[in-house]
């Protein structure tokens, strides 16, 4: 039976809320982990840390889908317990196998491999690496199953602290052993074991309480099977292209221009990701919720529920994307206290595409509650299709640069594609699409390119803190034009605007104290 919509409402937020406050645990231990290894490593060896991840990266999204597929088994209210353990069952079995296929390829292709990354005197330790990687794959394959289970009973609590001891206790171990004096083969080692103690505890707390649907191997009705590995072969095809698409830059500009490039320009991307987790969480928690409501209440509630947020998405994310474009030099001269080539320019150029990725997110959501992640995958390949033709001819014109501009043109442009086909096929008109996304779009452009020609006014200068006054100078400055063009074109609710004058209200007592400041 389903839930009063004020408790699904408060159940949702305590979700989003516990779920987000791991992900901040994690992408504070990346922020404080990365600059030490980058330190500890150096350019050379980070780089191919980089490219080791990377290549382990893209085999590891292999999974058939399974797990989007049996999350939304598990959260099915009319689903058999019995045929749901042996399908988590079959997530279990697959994750085993997959490291043992893995390896098996690697071993075979490794002297290619290291000529083709220019790998160089590393190699033998590199191959080393790459071992301890391959065992944290098959220690996340394994976790699939347990996570679905939480996640399906929306146990996100219990997903969310084992989710920030882990990230916690991974970047300690890491840190302290760089600085005894580890290198590769022991960051690859920390990486596995922090997998392999998540995938237990994750394990311990699925079981508690909801040990009728642990995974068992048992036969599977052909029906059943056909059903969940179509599902999740059409989430497997969107997001291992989409894997290519992040991971395939590493490994072009590895091979052109050697693990050094690949390493700086892959410190802005990892830093950009970071930035891009609390709008990715919020639309994984609101899936399990979306398909119980719509199951309940039906088209109508599905139908408000994504233009409400896809224009939450996009007044978020336009301006945010504009923030970071402008004061991408100054945020990575923040986090690791120097300008680093390549990574900045990455960050401004990946940045648009990105945030509209993002947006449409409330499209993919709703297609895949209405059991459609088909709609998804033409997009998915069209992108990677855009950035393959274009990687070359950019890179022979404009250099490393040209290889993330491949791939934000080949996001941004299947993206547009995704949404309108998205609207064709689901018989949903495009005209209310379009009224939410085009104000925050262009109130963002207009306050970016702003901003852009007053950054010689505002505020700067050397080391971190004149990184901090850059960094928050021009944010602000965005932040501020973008929500001043939306209220003066009337794309702001009454609430809203109360909302946000209860902000530059709290903003303005903080810099002007109550009783008056000195004029």
């Amino acid at each position: 039976m389903a839930e009063p919509s004020g408790g699904a409402g408060g159940r949702l937020t305590r979700n989003t809320l516990s779920m987000l406050g791991a992900r901040v645990v994690m992408a504070v231990a990346g922020l404080v982990t990365l600059p030490v290894v980058y330190g500890h490593l150096g350019p050379a060896e980070f780089g191919v840390w980089v490219l080791l991840s990377g290549l382990l990266a893209m085999g590891a999204v292999l999974d058939l889908g399974l797990g989007s597929a049996l999350v939304r088994e598990v959260a099915g209210t009319d689903s058999d317990p019995v045929t749901v353990r042996r399908l988590l069952g079959l997530g279990l079995g697959w994750g085993l196998l997959l490291g043992l296929l893995l390896l098996g390829v690697l071993a075979t292709g490794w002297p290619w491999l290291s000529g083709l990354l220019r790998l160089g005197d590393l190699t033998r330790e590199a191959w080393h690496a790459t071992l301890w990687l391959l065992l944290g794959v098959v220690a996340g394959g394994v976790e699939v199953p347990w996570r679905a289970m939480l996640e399906g009973v929306q146990r996100y609590g219990a997903l969310a602290v084992v989710t920030a001891v882990t990230a916690v206790l991974g970047a300690t171990v890491t840190v302290v052993v760089l600085r005894l004096g580890g290198g590769l083969v022991e960051l690859a080692a920390c990486t596995a074991g922090t997998g392999i103690l998540r995938t237990v505890l994750l394990a311990v707390a699925a079981e508690r309480g909801h040990r009728h649907l642990a995974p068992r191997w048992g036969r599977l009705p052909h029906r059943d099977l056909r059903r969940v590995t179509g599902y999740g072969l059409r989430v497997q095809v969107t997001s291992g292209t989409g894997a290519i698409n992040v991971e395939l830059d590493k490994l072009v500009l590895g091979a052109a221009f050697g693990p050094t490039v690949a390493g700086s320009a892959d410190l802005g991307v990892r830093l950009l990701n970071l930035l891009r987790l609390p709008p990715s969480l919020a639309l994984l928690v609101i899936f399990p919720e979306a398909v119980r409501r719509t199951a309940v209440e039906g088209r109508a509630w599905l139908d408000g529920f994504y233009l409400t947020t896809l224009r939450y998405l996009a007044m978020v994310l336009a301006p945010a994307a504009a923030a970071l474009m402008v004061a991408a030099d100054p945020l990575v001269r923040l986090w690791l206290g120097h300008p680093v080539p390549w990574a900045g320019a990455t960050i401004a150029i990946l940045a648009p595409a990105y945030a509209l990725n993002l947006i449409a997110g409330a499209a993919t959501v709703t297609a895949r509650v209405e059991n459609r992640p088909g709609l998804e995958t033409r997009y998915v390949v069209l992108s990677v299709a855009i950035n393959l033709a274009l990687t070359v001819p950019l890179l022979v014109l404009l250099g490393p640069l040209g290889v993330p501009l491949a791939t934000s043109l080949g996001v941004a442009l299947a993206t547009g594609y995704f949404l309108t086909h998205f609207h064709r096929a689901t018989a949903r008109p495009v005209g209310p699409m379009l009224r939410v996304l085009w104000p925050p779009a262009a109130a963002a452009t207009v306050a970016g390119l702003a901003t852009a020609a007053l950054t010689g006014l505002l505020p700067d200068g050397p080391g971190r803190a004149g990184a901090l006054s850059a960094l928050t100078s021009r944010a602000a400055v965005v932040l501020a034009l973008a929500a001043a063009l939306l209220l003066l074109c009337g794309y702001l609710r009454a609430d809203e605007r109360t909302r946000l004058r209860s902000v530059a209200d709290a903003a303005r007592s903080v810099v002007v104290p109550a009783g008056g400041g000195r004029r």
